[in-house]
Order: C-alpha cells, then structure tokens, then sequence
C-alpha cells in the first residue's frame, strides 16, 4: 500500500480528519523521504489501542460486521500504518498520542507492523509523555528498504 512518500503522506493525512481535527501540521524533511511528521488536535488513540496500532487488518472504527455500510471514514482497513512500519527505519514510526480523558500523552513505537519490545522478550514499550490533545505520527522513511529507496526520484520530482 505505500510505495512512495506521497502515499505515506496521504494515508497519513486521511486519520487526521477521521479523528475529527480541525488543525492539522505536515513536517517533511526531503520531500519525506527521510522524515514525514503529521501532527493533529484529533481525539487522540486510546492507550488500550496502542498494542494492536501498527498490526494489519486491525481498527477501532468497526465492532460489528453492520458498522461497514455505516462507516463514512476515509481508512478503516487497518493496512496504512502497518505497511509504513515495513518500510519506516526501525522502530522510527513513532505515535504520540493524548486523549481529552488522559492526564498525560503516550508514545510508542513500531516495527514490522508490531509494538518495539522495551528489552528482548519483555513487553512492548509504551511510555507517558507530554504532549496535547491529538495524535502526533513521525516517520523516517525507506531506510530498510535500500531497493526501494533507490527506486524513487528526486524528493522535487515525487510530488510533481
């Protein structure tokens, strides 16, 4: 699903109003072949969420089968940010995130569609942060995937 930069960056951009922002802040760093940030004032993920984030065919926006024909979301399939974890630097698809009934942010990272273990063989790592209302995504993209990153143009000529 995300074979180039723009891709990442669109699928990326589409939580954003999903989540109900009204503010929305892009940061990229060539053309975000190396760094694409997208930070919003959305209604943050749920902590209890945070485990199954990066996994495919995972959402929080489907509990029954009768949610599908309702659904008037841009993304529900769960696919976006496991494919970015594939190709994201290790353990650099990082999410912070804080809902309204949180005292404090969270962050954690992801690898290969799964949460970064804190040490080998112990639990995933999730950690308190600061951070406001919303959801803060921070990728450096294509640093495991040399083939692919030579594959692309120029960070001028991707978005052309």
């Amino acid at each position: 699903i995300i074979h180039r930069p723009a891709s990442a960056l669109k699928e990326l951009l589409e939580n954003s109003p999903d989540a109900g922002s009204t503010s929305i802040q892009v940061t990229v760093k060539d053309g975000s072949m190396k760094l694409l940030q997208i930070q919003d004032n959305g209604c943050g993920i749920c902590k209890e969420d945070l485990p199954l984030l990066a996994e495919r065919f995972t959402t929080s926006k489907l509990t029954t089968f009768s949610d599908l024909s309702k659904l008037t979301t841009y993304g529900f399939r769960g696919e976006a940010l496991a494919s970015i974890s594939h190709v994201a630097h290790a353990a650099h698809l990082t999410v912070i995130m804080k809902t309204k009934s949180r005292n404090c942010a969270w962050k954690a990272a992801y690898v290969d569609g799964g949460l970064v273990l804190s040490k080998a063989g112990y639990t995933p790592d999730q950690k308190a942060w600061a951070g406001k209302n919303g959801t803060t995504i921070t990728v450096y993209m294509f640093y495991d995937t040399p083939t692919r990153l030579s594959a692309l143009r120029s960070s001028s000529e991707e978005y052309a």
